[in-house]
């Protein structure tokens, strides 16, 4: 943190020597001030390693393999956060090439997500269960990022609207 005070009589001294010398600030070391509490959740995705991290209070508490988008259909990197959170959710064609002619799925089995969905502040783009469990560390989804339907639901019961999510390439 700048020490306002120390930085002052700095530059008063260098203006009453009239020294052309640099003024350096000067700092004084602070720690972050955390609640007990901390912070969390905290979801990272590794998307080449096919890995979703769950941190709490700034401590990773499980990894989770999942698929991430085909080529075509990458999972996007970048930060996002949980917009929308549904059990037991209907699949809707996207407005999309692959998806033409398809109808919509009611919940149930072989339902495309699952039994839960973790939508994210990526257009279109969300966390689910998959049907599918052969898919999971492949690139396989449309851009979202799938797991295992226990793995889902066990996600879903630790996070919540607002919970930031960290896409990386890595």
């Amino acid at each position: 943190k700048l020490d306002r005070r120390a930085t002052t009589r700095a530059i008063e001294r260098a203006l009453r020597s009239a020294s052309r010398t640099p003024v350096r600030p000067v700092f004084r070391i602070t720690r972050p001030k955390v609640t007990k509490r901390g912070f969390g959740p905290v979801v990272v995705i590794r998307r080449e390693s096919k890995g979703l991290y769950l941190f709490e209070r700034g401590k990773l508490v499980r990894v989770i393999g999942v698929a991430t988008g085909q080529a075509q259909y990458p999972t996007p990197i970048g930060t996002f956060s949980i917009v929308d959170m549904q059990m037991h959710p209907w699949w809707y064609p996207p407005d999309s090439e692959w998806a033409r002619g398809l109808k919509p799925v009611p919940p149930g089995p072989g339902n495309p997500l699952g039994t839960r969905w973790m939508g994210l502040s990526a257009w279109g783009v969300g966390m689910h269960g998959t049907p599918d469990a052969a898919s999971i560390g492949y690139s396989a989804s449309h851009g979202c990022i799938r797991m295992r339907i226990p793995d889902a639901e066990w996600l879903f019961q630790r996070v919540r609207i607002g919970t930031p999510v960290v896409i990386v390439s890595a």
